[in-house]
C-alpha cells in the first residue's frame, strides 16, 4: 500500500464516525424534541408549577322545618407564611415568634415557642398557603398585628370558614363533629379526584358529617403557583374557586329533639332520687336514649341520647384534658349516641315478639286461656330454685288470653311460650322456631340506619350459645341451649339485648301494619346553585305477615297498657280527641345492676304517626320512670301541650313541667 493511500482511508473512517455521530446525535434531538416533547414539557411545568387546594365551604345541615342546626362561621386566624419564614435570618425568626407567642397567650390562646415552630413546619400544611397556627383570636389582635407588620414579618391575619353548631348539645350525637383527617382516613379516600383531600383538611368524625361526608364536603378551589429555582413563590398563574358543599335536610324536628332531650335528663334525674326497690341496687341512672320515627316512611324525628356533649368542643381542635373527658368511662361515654350503640335487655317490651311468635305459628289463638297462679314451673326442671320464675311482685292474674297478659304484663304467661316453643320444637320451627318468628321484626340485626357504628343487639340462638361459650375457652361455661333459655327470651331477658332504635322500629312495623323500613335520618340533599334538589327515598328493609286474627289482639293488649295497665298511671287523663297510644313497659333486670326502665310505643293507633322508645338505664320499673317520658312527647304531639322553640345552644328551657315522680307501677 502507498503512502498516499493510508491518509486517504484513515480519512474516509474518520468521516464515517463523524457522520454516526451527527446521526446519532440527531436521532436523540428528535426524540427529546419530536417524539418526548410532550412528555418532558410536563415534567418542566412540574418543576416549576406548584398546586395549592383552596378549602371549599362545606354544606348546611337543616332540620325538616328549615332550621340550620349546623353552619360555616367566620373565624379570625393568625397564619405564618412558611417560605418567608424560613428565609427570615434565625435570630429574627426566634424574636418573630417570641413576639407572637406573648400575643397569643395574652388574648387566651396558650403556645409554646417550641409548639408554634411545630405547627409552622407541620408537614400537613402547604409550603405555598399560609399555615393556620391560632383560630377564633379576638379582632384587637388582628388589629394590633396588622398595624405592626414590622414587628411580625411573614405573619398574616386570615378569615376562615369553620363549623358552627348553633344549638350546642341538641342533637349533637345524630349531626357529629368533623376534625382533621388522619392518614389512615386518607388512605381511604385517595381515589376521590373530584373533591380530593389533604392533610390539613376537615372530614366527619361522626353522625350525620360523617354519614354524608360526600354530600357535605364542597369541591375544593385550585391554585396554580409559578416558583424559581429555589423553590419559592413568584405569581399565581391561575385559580378555580371552591364550590360549597350540598346541604342536608334532615328528618329530625329540632323542637321534638329539645323537649326529648330534656324530658329524658329529667327523667334520669327523678329516677336518681327515688329509693330503690327492696334488694337492688342504687338508681345510678346514667344512660339513656329516646328514639321517636314516623312509622309510614321509617324517618327518625327525634334521636336523643345521654350523656351529651357540645360538638363546637371540636371546632378549633380539642386539647388533650377535654379529650380525656370524653373518653373516660366514669364519664359514660357522652361520644357514644346511645340509641344506636346501647345494647339493653328489652324487659317486657319484647313481648309484643313473643305474642306474635305464638299466634303466627298457630301456638295460641287470640281466646287461648291461661291460668297465672303468679309464677311458672319450668315443666321437668326439679329441685333447682332457678325451675320456678314468679311474676313482678309475685302477682297472681288467673284466667289470661293474649290481650290481657299483655296488658298487665304477665310474665308467667310469656314463660310458657318459651317454654312450649322449645318442648315442641319439632313441629314448631326446630331448635331456633321461636327466634324464626322474631327475626323479621329486625332484632338482633343492624336497621340499616345510615349512621356510622350502629350496633346490632342478640337475638340468642342455641347455636350462639354453643358458639359464646367456644369462644371463651372455658369448660366450666355451659353451652347447652336449655327450656330456661327459652323462658329468659320470652320475656326479653337473658342474653336478649336490643338497641333503642331496633325497638321503635319494632313498634313502628306493628303500627303500620308489617311493613318494617330502614330508619332515615335525611330527607332531602340540597346542592348548590341551582340544581334540584334529591328526595332521600324510604327504603322497606322487609314485610311482617301481620292478619288482622295476629295484629288485633297485640294491639287490643297494646292499647290496654296504656288505658288500664302498667302504664296506666303514667298515661292518666290522656283523653285527647282521636288520639289512643299503645304501648308496653319494661323493666329489665341486670346482675349487680339497678333495673332498665324500658317503654316502647305509637300513636295515635287511628293513624300512626310516631313510633316513641325510652330506654333509662339503671332507672327501676319501666312504668313509673320511662312511660312518663314518652307520655310528655305524646302530649306535645297530639297538641295537649305546647312545642316549645328549641334554645340556642341546647340549654333545657327553664321550665318543662313535672313528671311522675311517686309511687312505682311493676314492668
Amino acid at each position: 500500500m502507498s503512502t498516499n493511500t493510508v491518509p486517504r482511508w484513515r480519512l474516509s473512517m474518520l468521516g464515517v464516525v463523524t457522520v454516526a455521530l451527527f446521526v446519532a446525535m440527531f436521532t436523540r434531538l428528535y426524540g427529546l424534541q419530536i417524539i418526548d416533547a410532550s412528555e418532558f414539557q410536563v415534567q418542566a411545568e412540574a418543576n416549576r408549577v406548584r398546586l395549592v387546594h383552596v378549602p371549599a365551604p362545606r354544606g348546611r345541615i337543616l332540620d325538616r322545618n328549615g332550621k340550620v342546626l349546623v353552619d360555616n362561621r367566620i373565624s379570625v386566624v393568625v397564619a405564618v407564611e412558611r417560605n418567608s419564614f424560613d428565609n427570615l435570618p434565625a435570630e429574627q425568626a426566634d424574636e418573630v415568634l417570641v413576639r407572637l407567642v406573648g400575643e397569643l397567650n395574652r388574648v387566651g390562646k396558650p403556645v409554646t415557642v417550641d409548639g408554634l415552630r411545630q405547627s409552622i413546619h407541620d408537614e400537613r400544611f402547604s409550603r405555598y398557603a399560609p399555615v393556620p397556627v391560632a383560630q377564633d383570636v379576638p379582632e384587637q389582635l388582628k388589629i394590633y398585628l396588622e398595624e405592626h407588620t414590622d414587628e411580625f414579618p411573614s405573619v398574616s391575619v386570615e378569615r376562615m370558614a369553620v363549623r358552627s353548631y348553633p344549638y350546642g348539645q341538641l342533637a349533637a350525637n345524630v349531626l357529629g363533629y368533623v376534625g382533621k383527617i388522619s392518614e389512615g382516613e386518607l388512605s381511604q379516600v385517595a381515589d376521590n379526584t373530584e373533591k380530593p383531600y389533604t392533610l390539613n383538611d376537615d372530614i366527619g368524625k361522626s353522625g350525620v358529617e360523617k354519614a354524608y361526608e360526600a354530600q357535605l364536603r364542597g369541591t375544593p378551589g385550585l391554585r396554580r403557583i409559578e416558583v424559581d429555582a429555589e423553590g419559592d413563590p413568584v405569581r399565581v398563574i391561575s385559580e378555580t374557586l371552591p364550590v360549597a358543599g350540598s346541604d342536608m335536610v334532615l328528618s329530625i324536628d329540632i323542637d321534638l329533639q329539645a323537649l326529648a332531650q330534656q324530658r329524658l335528663e329529667q327523667g334520669l334525674a327523678v329516677a336518681r332520687e327515688r329509693p330503690p326497690r327492696s334488694g337492688n341496687e342504687p338508681n345510678s341512672a346514667t344512660t339513656g336514649a329516646v328514639v321517636v320515627e314516623d312509622p309510614t316512611n321509617g324517618q327518625v324525628l327525634a334521636m336523643a341520647s345521654y350523656p351529651t356533649y357540645d360538638p363546637n368542643t371540636f371546632v378549633d381542635g380539642i386539647d388533650a384534658s377535654e379529650w380525656a373527658f370524653l373518653t373516660d368511662p366514669a364519664n359514660h361515654y357522652p361520644l357514644n349516641n346511645w340509641a344506636i350503640q346501647g345494647q339493653w335487655a328489652s324487659g317486657s317490651t319484647f313481648k309484643l315478639f313473643t305474642g306474635y311468635a305464638a299466634l303466627q305459628s298457630g301456638l295460641l289463638s287470640a281466646d287461648t286461656v291461661f291460668y297465672d297462679s303468679g309464677g311458672y314451673q319450668i315443666p321437668g326442671c326439679r329441685g333447682d330454685p332457678h325451675c320456678f320464675r314468679s311474676n313482678a311482685g309475685g302477682a297472681a292474674y288467673g284466667r289470661l288470653t293474649i290481650p290481657r297478659a299483655l296488658t298487665i304484663s304477665s310474665d308467667a304467661f310469656f314463660y310458657n311460650v318459651g317454654a312450649q316453643f322449645w318442648l315442641q320444637r319439632d313441629r314448631l320451627g326446630g331448635d331456633d322456631g321461636i327466634q324464626q318468628y322474631i327475626r323479621g321484626w329486625g332484632i338482633g340485626s343492624p336497621t340499616g340506619i345510615p349512621l356510622s357504628d350502629e350496633l346490632s343487639g342478640r337475638l340468642p340462638t342455641p347455636q350462639w350459645k354453643h358458639d359464646y361459650c367456644a369462644s371463651l375457652d372455658d369448660p366450666t361455661c355451659d353451652d347447652v341451649w336449655r327450656t330456661g333459655d327459652n323462658v329468659n327470651l320470652a320475656v326479653g331477658q337473658g342474653d336478649v339485648l336490643v338497641t333503642p332504635l331496633q325497638l321503635a322500629n319494632g313498634y313502628a312495623t306493628l303500627a303500620n301494619g308489617g311493613t318494617r323500613f330502614e330508619p332515615q335520618i335525611a330527607i332531602r340533599v340540597e346542592p348548590p346553585g341551582e340544581a334540584d334538589p334529591v328526595a332521600v327515598d324510604p327504603v322497606v328493609a322487609g314485610q311482617v305477615d301481620l292478619p288482622p286474627e295476629v295484629r288485633e289482639p297485640i294491639l287490643e293488649g297494646l292499647i290496654g297498657v296504656t288505658q288500664s295497665g302498667t302504664a296506666a298511671r303514667a298515661f292518666s287523663g290522656f283523653d285527647h280527641q282521636n288520639w289512643t297510644v299503645a304501648g308496653k313497659t319494661g323493666t329489665a333486670q341486670v346482675d349487680n345492676k339497678a333495673d332498665t326502665a324500658v317503654f316502647a310505643s305509637f300513636g295515635p293507633v287511628q293513624d300512626p304517626h310516631y313510633a316513641i322508645s325510652v330506654f333509662m338505664g339503671e332507672s327501676g320499673f319501666g312504668g313509673t320512670n320511662a312511660a312518663p317520658v314518652a307520655r310528655a312527647l305524646f302530649d306535645a304531639l297530639s297538641g295537649a301541650a305546647p312545642l316549645a322553640p328549641a334554645p340556642l345552644g341546647g340549654q333545657p328551657a327553664a321550665d318543662i313541667g313535672g313528671l311522675v315522680s311517686g309511687g312505682s307501677t311493676y314492668d
